[in-house]
Parts: structure tokens; sequence; C-alpha cells
């Protein structure tokens, strides 16, 4: 399911979907979004009021919330991730997974590059994403997987960590043979882990 699809299913109403993209944008501007920052943009009357409206927003799966802070709101992290983003004015962000930080580009139009970790060797890979294309790489051989896990009712724990890049397909093939109960999966290439991200965060702001 898209985001936009989950935002739908959600029935937000549009104060509660203006809170929403007030803290994805707070992300995009490389800042971790705050209850008092979003109180402060919205004149939220009172802290419950406030904390329903993000409640919601959890129930729904479209961010994490725990105690009074915001870990995350798809696609970005305010924990440090094996995917980080960098915007063209050098702000950087991380991004929940493979398939995430990809869809910063279409959810923002900013040109991205992205750096994250192969999960089998370590070894860093580079993605740069310009003008809706993958426009340079650090390897040809580059692909993404996603893992067919469970996602329960919380995608970024569940399943966000098992959507990675991976230099090759000799190391996805290592890696599952050292974690064979999450061998399950598709493997994309670059141009189809493209297509994927725009179809699920393509104009979601």
């Amino acid at each position: 399911m898209s985001i936009k699809e989950r935002i739908l299913a959600a029935h937000l109403n549009p104060h509660e979907l203006e809170v929403y993209k007030f803290i994805l944008n707070e992300y995009t501007d490389g800042k971790v979004p705050t209850l008092k920052s979003i109180s402060e943009a919205f004149k939220v009357n009172t802290k419950q009021n406030l904390e329903e409206i993000l409640r919601k927003l959890q129930g729904n799966d479209l961010l994490t919330v725990k105690g009074e802070e915001i870990i995350n709101a798809y696609p970005y992290s305010s924990i440090e991730t094996p995917h980080k983003v960098i915007f063209e004015d050098n702000k950087e962000v991380y991004a929940l997974c493979a398939t995430d930080s990809i869809g910063i580009h279409f959810m923002t139009k900013n040109n991205i590059k992205i750096e994250s970790i192969c999960p089998q060797c370590g070894k860093k890979i580079k993605v740069q994403v310009k003008d809706g294309e993958i426009s340079a790489g650090n390897g040809h051989e580059i692909i993404e997987f996603i893992s067919y896990q469970n996602r329960g009712l919380n995608t970024a724990e569940n399943l966000c960590p098992l959507l990675n890049f991976f230099c090759s397909i000799d190391h996805l093939k290592k890696w599952k043979k050292e974690n064979p109960e999450l061998k399950r999966g598709m493997v994309l290439n670059l141009q189809e882990a493209l297509e994927l991200s725009k179809k699920v965060f393509g104009d979601l702001i």
C-alpha cells in the first residue's frame, strides 16, 4: 500500500493532514519535528489534542511516536539508519529503507545523493537520483532486495530494516545463506526500484 493509500484509508481531516505534511516538511528542511514545533506552528490548544492527532497517524502506520518523540514519518527517520540522503544544498536526512531513500526524491522534487551500506560486505553504496532518473551509482550491479517479511502493525520497525541495497546479486545470495529465515523476497534492479519508489511516494506533499 502506498503512503497516499494509507492516508486515504486513515480518513484524515484537513487539519490532521496538514499536521502530517508539516512533519514531513520539517524533515525535508533538515529538522527533527517535535511536539513543541508542531504546537507552535498550528497553535494547538492542548497537548492532549496534539497527542490525539499523533495517535491517529501512528495507528494508521504513517509515523511512529515513542514517549514524546517522533521517531519516524515515512520516508524519514529521526534516528540514524544505513540510508543517508543528501540534498543539493547539503542538508542530510535519514531514510527508513532503500525504497524510502529513492522515494524522497519523488516526494520532495529534490535531486538527491544516497549513501547506503551493503548488509553483506559493509561497503558503501552510492546512488544519485536526478530529474526522476538514476543518474549515477558506484556499481552497475547494485540491486534492492525487498523481504516478504510480515510488516505487522509497524512497517518501520518490522519491514523497513529488511529493504536494502546490495552491491550485487552475489552478495545477496551470500546474505540469504547467512539469513535463511529472511530469504523470501523480491529483487529489483535500480530502474525497477526507482519505479516502485515513485509509485509509493510520488506527489505526496
